[in-house]
């Protein structure tokens, strides 16, 4: 309505997604440990794949990839950070992301990720 303040900010036009580079994942969100706030998705391997073959020239520190999120609503600027031995990606989801959309610990989320440049 008039004069209410949107529920979500708008799409962050910063940096321009590398173009086609929208990949669907689903995954569990689990929690780092039993007393930690702190809450990951793990992306699974077919989709961790494709992000490492398109993501080649956007790689960062500790072989991070930027990337921007959407679940549900909801859409933020993180990274991807792999996984070592298993081939995979895993992400965190903030709190405000976690509330804003009724994420909890076991829940399999569907989000949309692009990479960025």
């Amino acid at each position: 309505m008039y004069g209410e303040p949107d529920r979500f900010p708008p799409l962050l036009d910063a940096e321009p997604a590398v173009p086609d580079a929208g990949i669907v994942v689903k995954a569990k969100v689990w929690r780092w440990k039993e007393d930690s706030g702190w809450h990951f998705a793990t992306v699974p391997k077919a989709q961790s794949e494709q992000i490492r073959s398109k993501a080649a020239g956007a790689k960062r520190g500790w072989g991070s990839v930027p990337v921007r999120i959407r679940i549900g609503e909801t859409e933020w600027e993180t990274s991807l950070f792999p996984q070592g031995k298993t081939g995979t990606y895993l992400f965190a989801l903030k709190a405000s992301v976690r509330k804003a959309e009724g994420i909890e610990e076991g829940r399999v989320v569907t989000a949309t990720v692009v990479l960025r440049k």
